[in-house]
This record gives structure tokens, sequence and C-alpha cells, in this order.
């Protein structure tokens, strides 16, 4: 399974470093703006490869993570569009829902589900440096289903 990440940096660094901790045959592909975080993250761990922009990061994968402040997302969703193939799966990681799950389903093609995610795990410190594998451990994960996702979608996601 190819799963990208877009943004690694507290939350996006600690999903790369928890799925490859899973010890399951998981391709992370990851994407930051800046190179040496991207840099850093491929160091660390947390991803098996970086690319160069969001376009190749999500070509082929599985399941796309955007780990990304909440007010780049609507940028993020039109953009990362034409990179998915059918039956890609879409995920965020923002605090809030309303407007993102409005993006999500105006801009995503019709082929791709997605189920907005809301992890309620952090600390005091942020960026690639605080990552850690066990950030989501014992923590509460929301998920709300979009209009096009199916339950088995948002079980592959849970």
């Amino acid at each position: 399974m190819r799963i990208a990440i877009i943004g690694l940096g507290l939350i996006g660094g600690s999903m790369g470093l928890a799925l490859k901790g899973t010890g399951a045959d998981y391709e992370v592909v990851g994407f930051a703006r800046r190179p040496e975080v991207t840099s850093r993250a491929l160091e660390l761990g947390a991803v098996d490869r970086i690319e160069g922009n969001m376009i190749s990061a999500v070509k082929g994968a599985d399941l796309v993570i955007i780990a990304t402040p909440t007010m780049s997302l609507k940028g993020i969703l039109a953009e990362i569009g034409e990179g998915l193939h059918e039956g890609s799966i879409v995920t965020d990681t923002a605090s809030t829902k309303a407007k993102v799950m409005e993006w999500a389903e105006a801009t995503l093609p019709q082929s791709a589900s997605f189920i907005g995610g809301h992890p309620m795990a952090g600390k005091e410190k942020s960026g690639i440096e605080s990552a850690d594998s066990d950030l989501f451990n014992g923590c509460t994960y929301c998920l709300t289903v979009g209009k096009r996702a199916t339950i088995e979608v948002r079980d592959k996601v849970e």
C-alpha cells in the first residue's frame, strides 16, 4: 500500500513514523514545501522517499494524508486531484471539519473518497524534530465520512 503524506511537521511526521513502525508493507511518500523538512523526515525514517511536488507525491497513492494548516487545505485539495487514481482515499488532520468537507466535495474528483480526520493529539513543540511514533497512542481520533465515501473506506482510514 502506498501512502502519501503532505505536510511533514509534528502531525505528518508522527503519522509517518507510526505507519513505518507498524511493520506493515507500506511505502510512505512525503512532501513538504521546505526541502530541509523533507530531508529530515527521510533521515528520521518517517518516509521512504520524498517528492518535489504534491502531484508526484500523490500519484499512485492508495491513501493521502494531508497534515497541514487548515487554511492551506482548500488549495491542496484542488491541486492534488489530477494526481489521484480511481479509488484513492484522502484524509486530513485539521481541527475543523465543516469547510474542509465542503472543499473536499467541491474539488476532489468523483472517483476519490474523502474522510475528514482530527487527531486530538499534539505537543508543546511543533515541527519534524518533535515527531513521535507514539503521539497518537491512546488519543481520540475523530473521523467524518464524506458523501462519496463508504463504510469500507472509513474502516481503512480507521
